[in-house]
């Protein structure tokens, strides 16, 4: 009789998911995956060569949804994509905290892909490197102010309103 595999790598995706969102990266090890998914680190290894393949599959989950979310409100003005941004972050709060503030590597990739929709809004191919990055920082400074007052603050509007005040 062969054996099933009792943990399936999504299982393996989803508990280390749900480990970074609770402990945050430093705790990002296989015994603590392990912990979360209630199971050995065999699995985990019999899974992904390695752990960096396992974070790697997880920054492409996160960079796939911001990437739909993105598409999905089809910003036309960097005003609206910077409020698309901070939207993203109030629907996700723990997320963006964790993978956006957190990690070097989704952070390279969000402002990637953020860049690719800023030249679309701002019809240009080749816009100021320095003019972007000012762009994105303005970008996660207001999508973090939003998320760590939301409750003060019914939505993006109210905020806003209150920021030109």
């Amino acid at each position: 009789m062969v054996r099933t595999k009792r943990i399936q790598r999504e299982h393996i995706i989803d508990g280390a998911y749900q480990l970074i969102i609770n402990e945050g990266f430093k705790k990002f090890h296989a015994r603590n995956i392990a912990q979360q998914v209630s199971c050995s680190t065999q699995p985990i290894y019999r899974e992904f060569s390695n752990l960096s393949e396992l974070k790697s599959v997880l920054i492409k989950r996160i960079i796939a949804k911001y990437q739909d979310f993105l598409d999905d409100q089809q910003p036309t003005s960097i005003r609206e994509l910077s409020e698309v941004i901070a939207r993203y972050a109030c629907d996700y709060p723990d997320e963006f905290h964790r993978f956006f503030l957190q990690d070097q590597e989704t952070i390279q990739r969000a402002k990637e892909l953020t860049k690719v929709h800023y030249e679309a809004v701002t019809k240009k191919d080749h816009s100021s490197p320095l003019l972007f990055n000012f762009y994105w920082h303005y970008c996660i400074g207001k999508a973090t102010l939003t998320i760590n007052n939301t409750e003060e603050h019914d939505d993006i509007e109210s905020f806003q309103q209150f920021l030109e005040q």
